[in-house]
């Protein structure tokens, strides 16, 4: 069995101490040399791993999983390894590990492959006799090509749109910024770009790679483990599924479903509660402020009723129109240091009175379905406010329900002069509505 131990003393003390361990175990074998192909960044992030008596394969594996690699293993088990590493760059102690033999270690982004490397053809004997062959020499241009070849990055592909139909992008296929529209989405390969889905299903398979974001609508999205995403996800109006060990480094978003998909249950479920007491808490002040309009002005609460069960539409195009007017009057009182107060309080008595139109909407829709049963306007104020709770918990309808709400409500301030707080000027002479009786 194999020891590989590390302390925090000097990374090339370090990386003496696994080099001497692990060049004990492969004593007489072959040459090592691992030979990196792809795409490598020149700083490794540093990995700390414990194993103890493992094959050599299963260390491999941990230590892909502490530096965030995908790892594709072509190589023996291996003997049984004690690796106990601390702070040490991940190449390195890949390297350590594969000491006793020669590998190939091709990469694509997070992805490495390693095999073992081919065996060089033994050169043929020369006959008895003749000259060795002159070997030929390598031109300087030949030279630069290899080593430009080798330091080329990987290419970003090309771009993909697709209209009505579906999309695969196999294992090994690299492309750039991809857009699906009316159709599936399923990646095996990698996407150097974006990737943009509308009204279809997109799966990111294990062993994928996508650099960039994923924007899907009206679809769901999945994320196998082993896939791997760099950049931010949000998913509009479908679920997201997420594997346990699937890697999204950016940040998710995904209104439809709460619960994460990622096996984080108890975090999501977590969200989900408070949530559900935000709105809870939000509906009962909102029945008792109407409780406290009812018992107070019972009388203005009913003209608002009246108005909002007999012209709604027009209630709601004169909340439109007044909420415009009022963001204008409130922005053209904020030019000036003397009309901030008076814009910031203006604000506040128009936010207080919209609520109270607010309530008289759940008290008239609470009416309208339980009218027959009670006329007790409390308990159509209660009918109304539960109504509202429940559907505001429904993504898009419930936010479009509750701003349908306040611009009625405050439509229907706006047409009776704030149930008749501010009373119209009489007009001069006798006649008409303004007249007083005798």
């Amino acid at each position: 069995m194999r020891t590989v131990s590390t302390r925090l003393v000097s990374s090339r003390l370090a990386a003496a101490a696994l080099g001497a361990a692990l060049g004990a175990s492969a004593s007489g074998a072959a040459t090592a040399e691992i030979l990196r192909k792809g795409a490598w960044p020149d700083v490794e992030p540093k990995v700390s791993v414990e194993v103890t008596n493992e094959p050599r394969n299963e260390a491999l594996k941990r230590v892909a999983q502490a530096a965030g690699w995908s790892l594709v293993l072509n190589v023996p088990p291996g003997d049984a390894v004690d690796l106990h590493v601390q702070d040490q760059p991940a190449d390195r102690v890949l390297e350590l590990l594969l000491a006793d033999g020669s590998y190939v270690a091709t990469r694509d982004g997070d992805l490495i492959a390693i095999a073992p490397a081919p065996a060089a053809p033994a050169p043929e004997k020369p006959a008895a006799g003749s000259p060795p062959a002159p070997s030929p020499a390598a031109s300087p241009d030949d030279a630069e090509d290899e080593d430009a070849e080798e330091a080329r990055p990987s290419s970003r592909g090309r771009d993909r749109f697709v209209t009505g139909g579906s999309l695969r992008i196999e294992k090994g296929e690299v492309v750039n910024d991809v857009s699906v529209i009316g159709g599936s989405l399923d990646v095996w390969g990698t996407v150097t770009g974006d990737i943009d889905v509308m009204g279809g299903s997109t799966h990111i398979h294990e062993g994928a790679r996508v650099r960039g974001d994923v924007s899907t609508v009206g679809g769901p999205l999945t994320v196998a483990d082993g896939a791997s995403i760099d950049g931010d996800v949000d998913v509009v109006g479908g679920p997201l599924r997420r594997g346990e060990r699937a890697r999204i480094r950016g940040d998710v978003n995904n209104d439809a479903n709460p619960m994460g998909g990622d096996g984080s249950s108890a975090k999501g479920a977590s969200t989900l509660a408070r949530k559900a007491g935000n709105a809870v808490t939000r509906t009962a002040f909102l029945f008792a402020f109407g409780a406290v309009m009812l018992a107070l002005w019972p009388r203005r609460m009913e003209a608002l009723k009246v108005e909002i069960a007999a012209r709604p539409m027009r209630s709601f195009a004169l909340g439109a129109v007044g909420v415009l007017g009022a963001v204008a009057v409130a922005a053209a009182l904020c030019v000036t240091l003397i009309g901030i107060p008076f814009a910031v309080i203006g604000l506040l008595l128009a936010v207080v009175a919209v609520v109270a139109g607010g309530c008289a909407v759940l008290e008239t829709a609470g009416a309208g379905l339980f009218g027959h049963r009670t006329r007790n306007p409390y308990a159509h104020l209660a009918i109304g406010c539960l109504g509202l709770l429940i559907v505001s918990g429904i993504p898009y309808v419930g936010g479009a329900l509750c701003a349908a709400v306040a611009l009625i409500g405050a439509g229907a301030l706006v047409a009776t002069r704030l149930a008749g707080l501010l009373r119209p000027r009489p007009r001069e002479g006798a006649g008409g509505p303004y007249r007083t009786a005798p």
